[in-house]
């Protein structure tokens, strides 16, 4: 499948750094020449999120689309194919998750769409749309069963997919493990092998922002 830039008419300001963000957790976390992508959700952020991960992982080959209402799947698959992408669109959400080499969610969903039971060893999870406590996208058991990192420990604490599973000692704070800047920095080595499920919380922040800002004036002076 070819790169390609996608340029979808409706999409928030914040749509292109939410998907760079987590193409970075994807890159760092994600095991090497996954193949197949999943994306639950249609909306603005989810063209994003397919140019940004293909771009972290060229060998993925097979993009898959579900959402809740399946016309809005439909549009979005008709919209990337005029960008030269081919996308499926899937009903059965469960037997997509089970094939799926990375999931990303981008969803305002108040209850649970991903079962962890479901992921294959070795998946990648980027949970990015559950930015408020009473969203969530992840059940328990990703939590449980994945090694649990986020883009940023700044606001972390609002995010339903980790704050509900704290509230409910499933888990603590100290099963995050590690952040973007740790991951960069070489504080954490991230995946520890082929079979290790790894869940990232794309929280998001201005900081993003930023940093794209100084990237560019870094260009432009040079």
């Amino acid at each position: 499948m070819p790169l390609v830039t996608i340029r979808p008419q409706r999409a928030s300001s914040t749509s292109p750094r939410s998907g760079l963000g987590s193409a970075i957790c994807q890159h760092e976390l994600a095991r090497e020449e996954p193949e197949v992508l999943l994306v639950v959700g249609a909306g603005g952020l989810a063209p994003h999120v397919i140019a940004a991960h293909c771009a972290a992982r060229p060998s993925i080959s097979r993009i898959m689309v579900w959402n809740r209402t399946p016309a809005r799947a439909r549009t979005l698959q008709a919209t990337l194919a005029k960008e030269g992408v081919t996308i499926e669109t899937v009903s059965d959400l469960d037997a997509a998750l089970a094939v799926a080499d990375v999931i990303s969610c981008v969803t305002m969903s108040n209850a649970p769409l991903v079962k962890g039971a479901l992921l294959k060893p070795g998946a990648h999870l980027d949970l990015v749309g559950a930015y408020r406590p009473d969203f969530r996208e992840g059940d328990d058991i990703c939590m449980t069963r994945g090694t649990v990192f986020v883009d940023t420990r700044n606001g972390m604490q609002s995010a339903g997919d980790l704050c509900q599973p704290v509230a409910a000692d499933v888990i603590g704070w100290d099963a995050v493990q590690a952040d973007d800047y740790d991951l960069a920095q070489g504080r954490h080595s991230g995946r520890n092998n082929d079979t290790q499920i790894t869940v990232c919380k794309n929280v998001g922040g201005g900081h993003l922002d930023l940093f794209a800002a100084q990237a560019l004036m870094a260009r432009l002076a040079a």
